[in-house]
């Protein structure tokens, strides 16, 4: 069954007022697919996470400085997630408006202070991130060379925190959305795309920000950099922004 049919269906049966509604195309990225029907967007992934994250938002919501989506249901059968549409677009391909890190910096200092058992837990080892990983031979080779340890402290983490899942309107971060890789993580995982996007100076301003203890920056940087490559896999807008990065990412390979 297509993401979209999915969608319609879980429309139809937890939100039978929209079910009329035309569900049209909203975007996709590495895991989800999102459609819009009204004012609700239905993202529609092939893991049954939904439920799961549904639980986390609610958790976290109260607890951080930024927006969240709202959850109106969640179909894990059909791996549905529904939530009114916040305002603002995504990030991807823009420079970050100003006082961005610092707002950034807080909210993760928020975010990595909740105590939860609703997510799983991810040592997220270093070694394991090289498994599938593609990409030109000479920046796989600088990975390969400089590989951390682990983290020895974890924390709740958004996990997938780039620019696609900020979104902006007037300067203002309107939303922090997907939460479908969220666990209990090393924290690096959460400065290391947005590293990866806005460059070594944000970095610099969100740790200032953050308040809590930093993750090591060779962590931070060894995901950045398996992030880019993910990126220039994937292709379109994500590889694009993903190519600026290689600058400060590999400097030594430019």
């Amino acid at each position: 069954m297509s993401a979209r049919s999915r969608a319609a269906q879980a429309l139809r049966d937890h939100a039978p007022e929209l079910a009329g509604v035309p569900v049209t195309d909203l975007g996709s990225g590495l895991d989800n697919t999102a459609f819009l029907a009204g004012d609700l967007v239905l993202r529609v992934t092939d893991h049954d996470t939904v439920v799961r994250e549904a639980a986390l938002l609610g958790l976290v919501a109260p607890a951080v400085c930024l927006p969240v989506p709202a959850v109106r249901f969640a179909d894990p059968a059909r791996g549905v997630l529904a939530y009114p549409l916040l305002p603002g677009r995504p990030l991807l391909g823009r420079p970050a408006p100003d006082g961005l890190a610092r707002r950034l910096g807080r909210f993760l200092g928020e975010l990595h202070a909740i105590e939860t058992t609703v997510v799983p837990v991810d040592g997220a080892d270093p070694r394991e991130w090289l498994a599938d990983l593609e990409g030109p031979a000479e920046l796989l080779a600088v990975l390969l060379g400089d590989v951390p340890e682990p983290a020895r402290r974890l924390v709740l983490a958004h996990a997938d925190l780039g620019a696609e899942h900020l979104l902006e309107r007037d300067g203002a971060v309107t939303g922090v959305i997907d939460w479908t890789d969220a666990a209990v993580t090393d924290p690096a995982l959460d400065f290391a795309r947005l590293y990866r996007d806005f460059g070594p100076a944000f970095l610099a301003d969100t740790l200032d920000a953050y308040g809590g203890e930093p993750p090591a920056p060779e962590r931070v940087t060894f995901f950045a950099r398996c992030a880019a490559l993910e990126d220039l896999a994937f292709g379109g807008e994500h590889a694009r922004a993903a190519e600026r990065s290689l600058a400060w990412l590999f400097p030594q390979s430019r």
